[in-house]
């Protein structure tokens, strides 16, 4: 698979986890309760933070031609 058919993939993904980190932050107080929170939000975030790095890695020409 190319670089950027896997970014686009990435971008997809990280765009949907986003969302359900988000949503899931601002219904904290009802997820609590029911003992979702942590299933809903915090594995999500991790999972954002590797989507991320992806990202990242996948754009390093980008960022080097552009940075530096």
């Amino acid at each position: 698979m190319n670089n950027k058919k896997a970014l686009k993939i990435v971008n997809i993904l990280l765009f949907v986890d986003f969302l359900i980190v988000f949503i899931t932050a601002l219904f904290n107080e009802v997820l609590k309760p029911m003992g979702l929170y942590k299933q809903l939000h915090a594995l999500p975030g991790f999972l954002m933070v590797i989507l991320a790095l992806t990202h990242v890695y996948l754009n390093k020409e980008w960022i080097k031609n552009n940075m530096f």
